[in-house]
């Protein structure tokens, strides 16, 4: 039995990133360098070590020290992205070390200590943590998605043993873990024999992913090399661009999950070329007849004119949308891109589509996430509730009335107003007490909170932050 939990080792491995980050490396360089580490040190337990050079090897580095052992990692790091393995070679592809010094070098391998009594089936779990912690650092660049969201696009859409599963903007494949995680817990035959049916399900199983940022790439990589994600054929997450790629090559898809919003993208504006909106038309084009979709976008795609209301209205009529979430505000920290959560499946004949959408806004009376305050389940919980448990979004549904959560809209209407659907019914102009203490329980006197668009006060971040740095100083009290 483990004496440290996942996040006593995620907290020992990710202390280091704090003080690097003063010496100018970023968080997702550092876990960049913590991956191909990490690597190196694992190959055998994973069964990888065969498919590496002899001379190439987590011993011989621990061996050297100083200038050496910092040069020897730099050829080793740049040669494993050369080989022949393409698993391995797309971890370290184009590697190149961010580390100045052999000091900072030394630091991370000691960091590994940590790991050293972690059972190799717990690791998938530990990296997903540092994913998680490096997605709230202030220049994350990484843009993850938080657990409980990617959980319940799983969870809705259910995807089953055997069915293609795709994703075109992959990002550190947190979909993809969670998909295959989801099919081995509702296989019966996975609950017989851990170690033997593991595999049979993943050659039944099929994958297709694709991520074009190259940092992202290498670490979804990692995470399903870790979570003994695999295919004989091909890597479980490719590095590319799907729009780039012939349409025609796609097979169709039984269900297709993904998140299309980026960091660096504006937050109003629609460019003539959106990739959001270009990958969304994507989505519901490769679609089968019968295939279901879960799909993340921005706010600015529901409400925009010109080519997004076209493919708002082409989507409506060649698909039926049957469920929109609206997801509250900061849960892509530290980036503010408010977005909406789609669900749609294509129709078995060209005749169906959409007739009545439901929506759920879980924005208006919710908290403002963001680095301190994080979406749980608990918060999204109402919503799987009133979804239902079918996986095509036909279970019997209720209206909350006007000042409830949750309403149907009919197609016409939808017609009406541009097909817009970012529907947003609730007021905006006072949030009562019980919104505002969702999170914090705070009580006041009139029994009312004013705010605007649901922000916090600026004074609950300022005793926050006190609180923060109190217990930071705290924590380095006791470490000495």
């Amino acid at each position: 039995m483990m004496i440290d939990t996942i996040a006593d080792i995620t907290q020992k491995l990710w202390e280091p990133a704090k003080d690097l980050h003063q010496d100018g490396l970023s968080y997702h360089a550092y876990l960049t360098e913590l991956t191909w580490l990490l690597f190196l040190k694992i190959a055998p337990a994973l069964g990888e070590a065969s498919h590496l050079p002899k001379d190439l090897s987590w011993q011989a580095l621990i061996d050297k020290s100083g200038t050496e052992q910092y040069e020897y990692y730099q050829t080793v790091i740049k040669e494993l992205g050369q080989i022949s393995d393409p698993y391995i070679a797309g971890i370290y592809a184009h590697a190149c070390t961010s580390f100045k010094q052999p000091e900072q070098l030394a630091q991370a391998i000691t960091t590994l200590a940590a790991i050293d009594e972690v059972p190799i089936d717990d690791l998938g779990e530990v990296y997903e943590t540092l994913l998680e912690e490096c997605a709230y650092e202030d220049d994350n660049r990484l843009h993850i998605a938080p657990r409980s969201l990617v959980d319940l696009m799983v969870i809705s859409t259910q995807p089953q043993t055997g069915e293609l599963i795709q994703d075109p903007l992959a990002g550190t494949a947190s979909l993809v873990v969670a998909a295959d995680q989801y099919i081995q817990v509702i296989s019966d035959e996975y609950l017989l024999d851990l170690s033997t049916i593991k595999k049979d399900i993943h050659k039944q199983q099929n994958i297709i992913a694709i991520e074009p940022d190259l940092v992202r790439q290498r670490l979804a990589l990692m995470n399903c090399l870790l979570h003994q994600i695999d295919h004989p054929q091909r890597m479980p997450v490719r590095w590319g661009d799907s729009l780039l790629s012939n349409l025609q090559l796609w097979p169709q898809a039984d269900v297709i999950l993904s998140i299309l919003v980026f960091a660096s993208e504006p937050t109003d504006e629609l460019g003539k070329h959106d990739a959001s909106l270009a990958l969304l038309q994507h989505i519901y084009q490769t679609l089968k007849p019968g295939g279901r979709a879960a799909v993340v976008v921005p706010d600015k795609i529901l409400k925009a004119a010109g080519p997004a209301q076209q493919v708002r209205s082409t989507l409506l009529d060649t698909c039926i949308v049957h469920t929109v979430l609206r997801l509250p505000d900061g849960i892509f920290y530290p980036h503010q891109l408010p977005a909406h959560l789609l669900f749609f499946r294509k129709g078995q004949t060209a005749d169906e589509k959409t007739q009545t959408v439901w929506f759920y806004d879980s924005r208006t009376y919710f908290p403002a996430f963001g680095q301190y305050l994080h979406l749980t389940r608990e918060h999204i919980l109402p919503f799987e509730t009133v979804y239902g448990d079918d996986p095509l979004g036909q279970a019997p549904r209720h209206e909350e009335g006007e000042d409830g959560r949750w309403r149907g809209v009919n197609r016409e209407t939808l017609a009406k107003q541009d097909d817009r659907l970012d529907w947003c019914w609730l007021p905006h102009e006072k949030v009562t007490t019980e919104a505002v203490v969702m999170e914090n329980e705070i009580a006041t006197k009139d029994n009312k909170v004013a705010t605007k668009d649901n922000i916090i006060p600026e004074e609950v971040w300022e005793i926050l932050d006190k609180t923060v740095k109190e217990l930071e100083a705290l924590m380095e009290i006791l470490r000495e």
